[in-house]
């Protein structure tokens, strides 16, 4: 059989005249591609499956370095920006050239069977894929689920359970799309299955678009007719991605639709004929270098704040074009050369598996080493990369090419349903496990905080990013002539629980003005969650405060939000950050025109701020012994003290305007607590929870009773 073997691979120059056959099938084997279908060599009765990756790959007909040394670049800027390596805070873009190149890829691997078949093998075709994809990321979702059991707070585990669920399911992206979108959702920038929405991505492109392209041939074999249908899918859904960038951003950025266009440009690339590109190779080259300069440009230029994708998303997308067309010539190259070196081809081979690990492994570092720097980022993004060279050689490699499964595709598609099953069903003992140790005694507190009822929220009395109307509430006696109105963001909503029961108590008509990350005062302010200047903020406050005049309340009740304000300490200072001095001036400005319509006004200071999610903390610390932390907040840290000294001297000079300090009730000297008198106090990181919101009632009723008595009657 062996003799057999080396005799056909002879043939087909897979193996040398003299040499080990083993060797050879190995370095076939090595090689990344999973290309199309197998060869059968009949000899007798004796039927030898041989996998065409195997054989195209050393005839050089189908493996291009170029694209291997570009998976190596994309994943590398990922794994960077992941890491928090100064210089590229815009490795994220990596992502998109993933995108063009499976476009390329996969148009061209599909077009080429249609044309050469008439038709395509939707079986084959998914069962390539399956081999291809899930097994390591089912091996991905499993591993995390029993690594969070030894290493999260159960409060987390129960939230992760859910992205693993969706993440099975190849659907974790319209999950992040969901609570990136809602402000108060958990933080899914430490989600262990955040970087999974990418492959939730490619995977929905996969379902639709071998139908669309055998559709777009099945009357003409006419590659100009397809070019036509994938350009007018490409502009449509570049103009969905420009427009949801600019009103819904998270939704431009988790969603197939608006993210279909760089898949149809790299498709468009590999229509171009090969025999004009090789005919204008000499011009391509620079084409080519200038290409990889975008996609480096854009990974090391662009931030956080970058309104991605839309137009931003053009400069990483045609970048990598440019460098496949350049690449398509076939001829010699620098640029070919650079991406050809093994270091790339290396982290081109393990791009997939590297990827996949390379998340959770960073985060697992971040809860053993809270502290860790960039620096220290390195070493389990090292850590990673041996994981995914085992995996590689273990898991993805094997599968892929195993001939028993090459030949059987009904029973590689039946991994489809298997894999799938198999993280549903751990996600959901996890899960039942987790929810079993939430609900003791030592854990329910935590969990009660975390899960705090959020009742203006759940009414839709928080008007949300990007809408300017105001949302008008009415709680306590809603037949009284005393009105109390508060207004602000959410740091005013989180007192609402506390004025709620005073205005129970006086037989006040409560009437809530609240807008999510839009202070009381006049000041511009750039959305997070728009990637833009909040334009709406500005309009929702004015017609904010012409309702308050209107009204005529007995007093006015403002808390805000002072995270945004540029802090001496630095980690509230941020380019969008506001100035101390803007800040004093916006608040002043609002509290004029309050003060102009002899509107009784109360100030309160904004609270401690905790630098990590306060549950989660006490949750960790209590399950784990290793993690014991006292979960305190260090008083330098938790108060902005610039903000709070602009407030002071805004508020000065008016006549009808007091404000209020509770600081005294939370921090000591040196720290500010979490834990009060066995309540927690906050349900995330900075708004309190209602239960605890509620203790301060008392206090809150004190001082808006000095505020009317010491300001006296208006005229």
């Amino acid at each position: 059989m062996l003799q057999l073997l080396r005799t056909i691979g002879q043939q087909v120059g897979l193996v040398p005249q003299s040499g080990s056959i083993l060797k050879s099938f190995r370095r076939g084997l090595a090689l990344p591609y999973e290309t199309v279908s197998r060869y059968r060599l009949s000899v007798a009765n004796t039927s030898i499956v041989v996998p065409e990756a195997v054989i195209t790959q050393r005839s050089g007909s189908n493996f291009r370095s170029d694209i291997e040394g570009l998976r190596g670049v994309a994943v590398l800027m990922v794994v960077l920006f992941h890491c928090g390596v100064p210089g590229f805070d815009g490795g994220f873009t990596g992502v998109d050239v993933f995108f063009a190149l499976s476009g390329y890829l996969i148009t061209g691997l599909i077009v080429d069977e249609v044309e050469r078949t008439g038709q395509l093998s939707f079986r084959n075709f998914y069962a390539r894929r399956v081999r291809r994809l899930l097994p390591a990321s089912g091996l991905l979702v499993v591993v995390t689920l029993l690594l969070g059991l030894v290493l999260y707070s159960p409060l987390e585990v129960a939230a992760f359970t859910k992205s693993a669920y969706y993440t099975s399911l190849y659907i974790s992206n319209w999950m992040f799309m969901q609570d990136a979108a809602n402000y108060f959702a958990s933080d899914v920038a430490l989600n262990p299955y955040l970087h999974t929405w990418s492959l939730a991505v490619e995977e929905q492109f996969y379902f639709f678009w071998p139908a669309l392209i055998v559709l777009a041939l099945s009357r003409t074999r006419s590659r100009s007719k397809l070019a036509a249908v994938l350009l007018a899918l490409c502009l449509v859904s570049l103009a969905l991605s420009i427009w949801l960038t600019q009103v819904r951003q998270p939704w431009a950025f988790f969603s197939l639709p608006a993210r279909a266009w760089e898949f149809g440009l790299g498709g468009l690339a590999c229509l171009l004929p090969k025999t004009k590109l090789a005919a204008c190779a000499k011009w391509l080259m620079p084409l080519g270098w200038a290409g990889l300069g975008a996609v480096l440009t854009a990974g090391c230029l662009y931030s956080g704040e970058t309104k991605f994708p839309g137009y931003a998303a053009l400069a990483p997308v045609a970048g990598t074009i440019a460098a496949l067309v350049s690449g398509a010539s076939g001829a010699p190259s620098a640029l070919r050369a650079f991406l050809g070196t093994r270091v790339l081809q290396h982290l081109g081979r393990l791009s997939y598996s590297w990827y996949l690990w390379h998340w959770p492994v960073l985060l697992f570092a971040a809860v053993l080493v809270p502290s860790i720097k960039w620096q220290g980022k390195l070493i389990p993004a090292v850590i990673a990369l041996v994981l995914a060279q085992i995996t590689f050689l273990l898991v993805e490699k094997p599968i892929r090419i195993r001939p028993f499964l090459v030949a059987r595709p009904a029973l590689s598609l039946s991994l489809a349903l298997l894999i799938p099953l198999a993280g549903l069903t751990l996600a959901h003992f996890v899960s039942r496990e987790t929810y079993r140790s939430l609900a003791s005694s030592e854990q329910s507190r935590f969990w009660s905080a975390a899960k705090d009822p959020r009742t203006l929220f759940n009414a839709h009395c928080l008007t949300v990013a990007g809408v300017t109307k105001v949302s008008e509430c009415e709680y306590g006696d809603r037949m009284s002539n005393t009105v109390a109105v508060l207004f602000g963001d959410s740091h005013a909503e989180h007192w609402f629980p506390a004025l709620q029961t005073i205005a129970k108590e006086k037989h006040w008509r409560l009437v809530t003005l609240l807008k999510s990350s839009c202070p009381a005062a006049r000041v511009n302010v750039y959305s997070v969650m728009l990637k833009r200047a909040d334009t709406e903020c500005s309009s929702w406050r004015e017609k904010a405060l012409e309702r308050i005049a209107q009204m005529q309340p007995y007093a006015v009740i403002i808390s805000e939000s002072d995270g945004r304000v540029a802090s001496d300490i630095g980690h509230r200072g941020r380019a969008s950050s506001i100035t101390p001095e803007n800040w004093g001036e916006g608040l002043r400005s609002t509290l004029g025109y309050l003060d102009s319509h002899s509107l009784k006004t109360l100030v309160i200071a904004d609270l401690p701020r905790a630098e990590f999610d306060v549950p989660i903390c006490l949750s960790r610390a209590a399950a784990h012994r290793w993690a014991a932390q006292e979960c305190l907040l260090p008083r330098s840290l938790a108060l902005n003290e610039n903000a709070r000294r602009a407030e002071s001297i805004a508020v000065s000079g008016f006549r009808s305007v007091r404000r209020a300090d509770f600081t005294d009730r939370f921090c000591t000297d040196a720290v500010c607590r979490s834990v009060i008198d066995g309540q927690v106090v906050y349900r995330d990181a900075n708004h309190l929870t209602s239960t605890f919101a509620q203790t301060l009632a008392p206090f809150l009723g004190h001082e808006i009773d000095n505020t009317v008595a010491a300001i006296g009657p208006t005229e």
